[in-house]
C-alpha cells in the first residue's frame, strides 16, 4: 500500500462519520428517526399495526382514541400517542397493543436543545405492561388508559400511572 492511499480510505470513512453526526446531533435525529417513543411504540406494536394517532397539546384526542378502543376490542396490533405540556421539558404519554394482545403503557420525557427542540440524546421513555385482564377506559381528558378512569395523581414519582394532567 502506498503512502497516498490511506488518505483515499480514511475520506469515505470520515465523511460517513461526519454526516452520521450531522444526522444525529440533537433535533436532526429526531425530525429524521422520531424521538424515542416514536420509536418504542413501532418497535412494540409492529409496522402491521395501526397507528391511531398523535394528539398534539391542546387537539382533540376523540377519533385517536375512540380508534385505540376500536382496535383493542377488534384485538389488533395498534399505537397512540398524547403529547402533555410538561413543564420544562416535552412529556407524553401512549398507549401500544402488540401482535401478541399485550398492552404497554410508554411515558416520555424529552430533554430539550438549546435551540429549543427534543434533543435526540437526551430522552427517556418508561414501559409499563397493563394489568391482565386488559381494560381500556377514556379518562376525562378523553385520553385511553389501563390503569384507571379518572385523572389520578400518581402515588410516587414510580408509579405507573402517566395521567396525571
Amino acid at each position: 500500500m502506498r503512502k497516498g492511499d490511506w488518505g483515499l480510505m480514511l475520506f469515505p470513512v470520515l465523511t460517513a462519520l461526519g454526516l452520521f453526526t450531522y444526522v444525529i446531533t440533537d433535533t436532526r435525529g429526531v425530525d429524521m428517526f422520531g424521538d424515542g417513543l416514536d420509536r418504542r411504540s413501532r418497535n412494540l406494536a409492529s409496522r402491521n399495526a395501526v397507528d391511531c394517532g398523535k394528539v398534539r397539546v391542546g387537539g382533540d384526542p376523540t377519533a385517536s382514541t375512540k380508534c385505540a378502543l376500536e382496535m383493542q376490542a377488534r384485538g389488533k396490533p395498534f399505537r397512540v400517542r398524547y403529547d402533555i405540556l410538561g413543564m420544562d421539558y416535552p412529556m407524553a404519554s401512549g398507549l401500544v397493543r402488540t401482535p401478541e394482545g399485550q398492552v404497554y403503557v410508554l411515558s416520555f420525557v424529552g430533554g430539550t436543545t438549546v435551540e429549543g427542540g427534543t434533543s435526540f440524546w437526551h430522552q427517556t421513555v418508561s414501559q409499563t405492561a397493563c394489568p391482565q385482564p386488559t381494560n381500556l377506559w377514556v379518562n376525562p381528558a378523553g385520553r385511553v388508559d389501563c390503569f384507571s378512569n379518572s385523572l389520578v395523581p400518581p402515588h410516587d414519582i414510580m408509579s405507573p400511572n402517566p395521567e396525571p394532567h
